[in-house]
């Protein structure tokens, strides 16, 4: 394929809210991972806390990677300050990295440019703290309804969550909304929607803002992803599929004696543009995008138990797409998460791909500076 510029890039993850903190970080061997809070998870951590991982509705792991003390400012968009504010994190997250992300690349106040500009999100439409509130009441009904009917008629009164104020019906539109409010708060023009490609989502959604550049549809696209579910949902989802470290094991990904993931939150973005364009225009360029292989790993054993024929594929296909050796590459960021099985197979597959080629590229993840993601 032709080649994809990326000419500005932006991040909030934890403990980083610029790309030059998030590099310091590494630099440092950082760990930012640290222990859920009330903020997190809406009440006192040890009230669903369990150390046994077969306690029923019940999570075993307060670990994760979490955006703290972020403080997002609302003024400059093509939204009132005071819609913005009523959404969620889901919604301010993107906004965020979406702004700096074209501040970066030196096209934010470019707004001729805007209208052939779109933007693809990753995201898992996963419910949030914000939209809970809203689907509370219809919860409590059917629950309230269901208890009368088993205790016959003796009522069983639920708590009612105290609510935030100022929370806008739009924070129901957890799927595709976040893109569209993106597009709207920043004036774009061109296309915008979000998608869910699980822990794929983010390399779909350059793969797809390449082929709207390649096909002349838009000049420039912003393409990355979020991952801003509520916490409690997230914790007690992995800990139905037993994800994370038991024992009191730890999550380090490449390391053997790693048990299980560490779940974080964040979002980042980047600004694409035509390599050729790019060039013309004198731009910023970070990186080129020479190929991108994508696969669907078909039936494997489980859920979190990924295919290495997919896999094997997807380098197979990059790597035809970019005309690129194996040999020569140096450098493999990994998708490791620290689930034992997860990353063997992971590291299988690269071992059965780059052997052809006589390397071993050095490989790291940066999930073991702040945890997975998700998107």
């Amino acid at each position: 394929m032709d080649k994809i510029a990326i000419i500005g890039i932006s991040c909030l993850f934890p403990e980083a809210e610029t790309p030059e903190q998030y590099w310091q970080n590494l630099l440092a061997e950082k760990d930012s991972r640290s222990a859920a809070t009330a903020v997190q998870m809406g009440v006192d951590p040890q009230t669903f806390y369990a150390a046994n991982p077969k306690v029923t509705d019940k999570y075993y792991c307060l670990h994760g990677g979490y955006i703290r003390d972020f403080q997002f400012d609302a003024n400059g968009y093509q939204l009132p300050a005071e819609t913005i504010n009523s959404m969620d994190d889901l919604f301010k997250w993107p906004l965020y990295v979406a702004r700096e992300a074209l501040r970066d690349s030196g096209y934010l106040d470019a707004t001729n440019v805007r209208s052939r500009t779109g933007v693809i999100l990753g995201n898992l439409s996963f419910p949030t703290q914000t939209s809970h509130h809203l689907f509370e009441p219809i919860y409590k009904q059917a629950l309230e309804n269901a208890s009368q009917e088993l205790l016959q008629g003796n009522e069983l009164p639920l708590v009612t969550l105290p609510a935030p104020d100022n929370v806008a019906l739009d924070n129901l539109k957890i799927a595709g909304y976040p893109a569209a409010f993106v597009a709207q708060a920043m004036g774009l023009g061109g296309a915008n929607f979000a998608l869910d490609a699980a822990c794929a989502s983010s390399l779909y959604a350059v793969k797809m803002a390449g082929q709207y550049l390649l096909s002349g549809k838009a000049d420039l696209m912003l393409a990355g992803a979020v991952s801003r579910a509520d916490p409690f949902f997230i914790n007690m989802g992995f800990s139905i599929f037993h994800a994370y470290p038991e024992g009191g094991k730890g999550s380090s990904p490449l390391n053997q004696e790693s048990d299980g993931l560490y779940a974080g939150e964040g979002a980042g973005m980047f600004v694409l543009k035509r390599h050729s364009d790019a060039v013309r225009d004198g731009d910023k360029i970070y990186g080129v995008i020479s190929g991108i292989g994508l696969s669907n790993d078909g039936k494997g054993k489980f859920l979190l138990q990924p295919n290495p024929k997919g896999q094997t594929l997807a380098f197979e296909r990059a790597y035809e797409q970019a005309g690129l050796s194996p040999a020569d590459i140096d450098y493999v960021e990994c998708h490791a998460t620290g689930t034992p099985v997860g990353d063997k197979t992971e590291l299988n597959s690269m071992e059965q791909f780059f052997s052809q080629a006589q390397t071993a590229p050095l490989i790291g993840s940066a999930k073991s500076n702040f945890g997975h993601l998700l998107t």
